[in-house]
């Protein structure tokens, strides 16, 4: 009777990635409620621009802050179900090994790539938190907080990139488009 428990690595993996898909979940549904609280923010400016003569003043930062943020906490929970949009007429053309291939050489240049922007984005953090840096609007928001969620996104990202070369690296199944990994 074989064993349905992996073991060693294997296990260590698949306990990395349950919780890593657990973190991407959570991004994802963060996105979900920041596009909601986008929506009701511009019915808000609209009922009380067009029936009140009033503005909230504020919707344009807080829609450019919650698109960013809704962009890229979303970014992980995608990958995970093969939502992003991807070159299936390169990709769909592959054999199965060269396609392995070209997926590992594209994770490791968007690992590198996305290690790049974050180092910045990092650093862009902790000179607006040390600076104390505010927008220029009435809301003084601090710009630490929306580049912070960013960064966030962007790791969580960069986690579900790192677990699915690894898993791919090993032999486990592709992204497929619109499909999930199981």
């Amino acid at each position: 009777m074989p064993n349905p428990r992996p073991s060693g690595p294997r296990r260590l993996l698949d306990i990395v990635d349950r919780v890593a898909a657990a973190i991407a979940l959570v991004a994802g549904w963060a996105a979900a409620a920041i596009m909601v609280a986008i929506t009701l923010h511009i019915l808000t400016e609209i009922v009380l621009r067009s029936f009140f003569g009033r503005s909230t003043q504020l919707v344009e930062e807080y829609v450019a802050y919650g698109l960013g943020a809704m962009i890229f906490l979303g970014l992980g929970h995608s990958l995970r179900e093969g939502s992003l949009v991807r070159v299936d007429l390169l990709l769909g053309r592959l054999r199965p090994k060269t396609r392995r291939l070209f997926e590992i050489g594209a994770c490791l240049v968007t690992i590198g790539v996305m290690l790049f922007l974050m180092r910045f984005f990092l650093f862009g953090v902790q000179r607006a938190y040390t600076a104390g840096t505010i927008s220029m609007t009435r809301a003084a928001t601090p710009m630490w907080i929306p580049e912070a969620i960013i960064l966030l996104g962007m790791a969580i990202f960069t986690l579900q990139i790192g677990i699915y070369l690894v898993r791919i690296a090993v032999g486990g199944p592709l992204i497929e488009e619109k499909g999930r990994v199981e």
